[in-house]
């Protein structure tokens, strides 16, 4: 069996964590897309941040502010059509689409889209699965994070990563946070 030798200095291992290991340490790549969630009243908000470039492939048209304001509507029934939460049984929850812009994200430009997940009649939103397959349904590389970012229960300092969506893993339970024993 060949020996392995050990890295000494910086040199070669120094070279190689610095491309490989640093930009997995990084919370958001520009080939990430993020979900954040915020607990609110009996609603959860949601921000999606996709990579314009990745979301480019998977819509199948240019998006930049050039095209921006004539797909809008696209965009939204893009969104709608790729994020689905629903109850633990499955019924659905009502998705009410927010303001859609392009912003700069981690010096990279994004799609920042909002949303407004409402659960059915007797639902809460403390539980529910989110099906999510926005650019990940082209791209089977890509990862979207879900976070919790905030709760008006409970005190959240920074976004909660609770599931990542990428390959064929579509689907996140997400559970409030007052619920995973975060305390106010």
């Amino acid at each position: 069996m060949p020996k392995i030798k050990k890295c000494k200095g910086i040199g070669l291992c120094g070279l190689l964590t610095a491309l490989f290991v640093l930009p997995l340490a990084q919370g958001h790549s520009m080939y990430q897309s993020a979900v954040l969630l915020d607990f609110r009243g009996n609603v959860v908000d949601a921000e999606l941040q996709l990579p314009l470039d990745r979301l480019a492939i998977s819509f199948k048209q240019t998006v930049d502010e050039q095209h921006f304001a004539a797909q809008q509507g696209l965009l939204r029934a893009y969104l709608q059509a790729h994020i689905q939460p629903v109850t633990p049984d499955q019924v659905p929850f009502r998705v009410t689409p927010g303001s859609l812009s392009i912003q700069q994200v981690e010096g990279a430009p994004y799609l920042v889209a909002r949303l407004t997940l409402a659960p059915p009649p007797g639902h809460g939103p403390d539980r529910f699965l989110l099906h999510y397959d926005a650019i990940t349904h082209e791209i089977v590389t890509h990862v979207a994070l879900v976070s919790i970012r905030s709760d008006s229960k409970t005190e959240i300092k920074e976004p909660l990563l609770i599931g990542v969506i990428r390959g064929e893993r579509k689907t996140v339970n997400v559970e409030r946070p007052a619920l995973l024993g975060v305390k106010r």
